[in-house]
């Protein structure tokens, strides 16, 4: 049995637009404690750069970004105090590709950036990029897509040449109150919050005398308005009155499928301080719920489940209960075959939540879980059939369930006792295409019901064994 596993010089908003996607986009997260203190601003690009090829002249502009920081008075030099670090990459400075919208969407987010923007008035933000000359002991990206050309660069066919810069490494590129729509942007406490900033990315290339490319920043104001797109919040346990954050917890938002199953949407892990922002989620889709777990080497947490939360939210801190019956995940095990060809498996772990009509969400899997699985011909298969063993690790406890409200604000009912019931939902998927394959059932059980579930403890292993036939090949 095998176990597998960036106008003509159009939009520069990227360098904005995109960091301050990056730089509020992961604001929704707060700064504070408490939702009412922090907000999220998130950029968007509002027109594609008509330099980018096959009209214009390049393919591809590369800045590595160090720093995003932002401030409330439009008059703070780069070293005065007051700053606020919207993003930090000193150590492990980060390239986007000005010329590409997906990487400069929601970039903080992308970056992994868990830290938020407090409320208030802003009036300047500055962008600082990574000099091409950095130096001793100063951190470089881990993977350089402007190969010898310094860390900026300028694509254009298969030549890539140096983008030098002026002052942007050592004070940032600024955006001062004067190039803010109404001179400054507000970030309200338990918001998310669109910045869109037209940042003229191919004016702002200027092509030297000897045919070396300069950055030299051409900025205008965009429009800030409400974001409709995200979802932030702090993952914590209450200990003695006080929310203590809890780090690499794990966090799904989720939606119903046709068959009324929460299935993941999009999946985080916490950062140090307990914090998460998903950006961007699909608009005009309704509500989102948000499933989160935990465990380390002293405790393992029930999941928590929040329904029915709406985009543009600062949950604020979402609690964690640690389990009475162990610091051990449950363990469940499996053997999958499929006939007579092979295909790929993707597991879930369920639980109901609700009364009569239950609820069936998606809970979070563990480190060293295999939830994506192919299964293969050959050592302990069958003859005629292609098998794979699975390994999940799951919360040995049923989850506390909530409905988000502002106002009153939230509560969650207590995790039900003993017995603890999981369904493990197996779909076959052709391999290569990714589509449903045409298994005779191509996604086991049929059922979910109280014959098809499996009942789990805290350290022990449960086994659940799935058989796939009529499997086509791809």
């Amino acid at each position: 049995m095998k176990k597998n596993a960036f106008r003509d010089m159009g939009s520069f908003i990227l360098l904005i637009g995109a960091l301050l996607a990056m730089a509020f986009a992961a604001t929704c997260g707060g700064g504070g404690d408490s939702a009412p203190s922090t907000g999220t601003v998130n950029t968007t690009i509002s027109d594609p750069p008509t330099c980018k090829s096959p009209g214009g002249s390049f393919d591809k502009v590369w800045v590595t970004i160090t720093r995003v920081r932002a401030h409330t008075s439009n008059n703070a030099a780069p070293n005065d105090s007051g700053w606020i670090d919207l993003i930090n990459l000193r150590n492990a400075p980060k390239q986007i590709d000005l010329l590409n919208l997906d990487s400069t969407t929601c970039v903080l987010t992308q970056l992994g950036s868990t830290s938020g923007l407090p409320a208030g008035q802003y009036q300047q933000i500055r962008l600082y990029l990574l000099s091409n000359s950095p130096g001793s002991g100063e951190a470089t990206p881990s993977q350089n897509n402007c190969l010898s050309s310094g860390y900026n660069c300028v694509v254009s066919g298969a030549t890539t040449e140096t983008l030098l810069l002026s002052s942007e490494a050592q004070t940032g590129i600024k955006i001062p109150s004067g190039q803010i729509a109404g001179g400054k942007f507000t970030v309200l406490g338990g918001q998310s919050i669109d910045l869109n900033i037209d940042f003229d990315a191919c004016s702002s290339i200027v092509r030297q005398g000897n045919g070396q490319y300069r950055l030299k920043p051409v900025l205008h104001a965009g429009e800030i308005s409400l974001n409709n797109n995200s979802i932030s919040g702090r993952v914590v346990e209450i200990v003695n009155g006080m929310s203590n954050p809890i780090s690499n917890a794990v966090v799904l938002v989720e939606q119903k499928d046709s068959n009324s199953i929460d299935r993941v949407v999009m999946q985080k892990t916490t950062g140090q301080d307990g914090r998460f922002i998903f950006c961007p989620l699909p608009s005009g889709t309704g509500t989102y719920d948000i499933v989160t777990a935990a465990t380390n080497s002293s405790k393992t947490y029930n999941a928590t489940v929040t329904l029915s939360v709406p985009l543009g939210t600062n949950m604020g801190d979402i609690p964690l209960v640690p389990e009475g019956g162990g610091t051990t995940p449950a363990q469940i095990n499996g053997l999958i075959t499929s006939t007579p060809n092979p295909v790929d498996i993707s597991l879930s772990a369920l639980q109901a939540v609700g009364g009569g009509n239950p609820l069936i969400v998606t809970i979070p899997l563990f480190a060293n879980s295999t939830p994506i699985e192919t299964t293969e011909t050959g050592g302990s298969c069958l003859a005629g059939t292609a098998c794979a063993d699975y390994t999940l690790y799951v919360p040995a406890s049923n989850p506390q369930v909530g409905t988000f409200s502002v106002t009153p604000s939230m509560s969650y009912t207590a995790p039900a006792s003993a017995p603890v019931y999981y369904w493990i939902n197996a779909q076959a998927f052709a391999p290569v295409s990714g589509s449903t394959t045409a298994c005779t059932s191509p996604s086991l059980p049929l059922t979910f019901d109280a014959t098809t579930r499996i009942v789990v403890s805290a350290g022990s292993i449960t086994t659940q064994d799935f058989s796939f036939t009529g499997c086509d090949g791809p």
